[in-house]
């Protein structure tokens, strides 16, 4: 990820390699050494950033993933464009965060429980932007971010479905 200090990208290669062998290989039917061949880095760094429990180092990763993916780290009220033209390429170098968003959430698994609660999170933020919604209108507003997510629209394409919102 361009831009970020060195630490940010390996913790970011790291979590994304466990996402996408989760997808590949199965739920934690990889190995430590497995993320440290494909990450490039050391099975000490792992230890270092997540310890040895694969349970915490996927529960880990996808939290990371997923303030990345919705943008919960940032204390500005961007918009929902401006907030969707910065997930988009995200989810271009992160994948796999999107597939096992999309298999897990539902499920009553660890993930399926942090992904529910990032979803709470990101729609109290919504609703505390666009404080003159409804829970509905803040439902609808999630449910085309997915779409254009899933969809990977350009930013002009973003922009014009998402016209700048009355926030607070």
């Amino acid at each position: 990820m361009a831009g970020k200090g060195n630490k940010e990208e390996v913790y970011f290669k790291i979590c994304n390699t466990v996402l996408r062998l989760e997808v590949s290989k199965g739920h934690q039917k990889w190995t430590l050494s497995d993320i440290a061949k494909y990450a490039d880095v050391t099975r000490s760094l792992i230890y270092y950033y997540f310890g040895k429990e694969k349970k915490t180092i996927v529960e880990e990763a996808f939290r990371y993933m997923l303030d990345l993916f919705f943008n919960l780290n940032s204390d500005e009220h961007r918009g929902v464009a401006a907030r969707m033209s910065n997930i988009i390429p995200k989810i271009k170098e992160m994948p796999y965060c999107f597939v096992l968003f999309f298999l897990e959430r539902s499920k009553e698994t660890e993930i399926g429980v942090i992904i529910r609660q990032k979803e709470k999170a990101l729609l109290e933020r919504l609703k505390s932007e666009y404080p003159d919604m409804d829970a509905n209108q803040i439902l609808r507003v999630y449910l085309m971010e997915l779409g254009a997510i899933a969809f990977s629209l350009d930013n002009e394409k973003v922009f014009e479905i998402f016209p700048p919102m009355q926030s607070k």
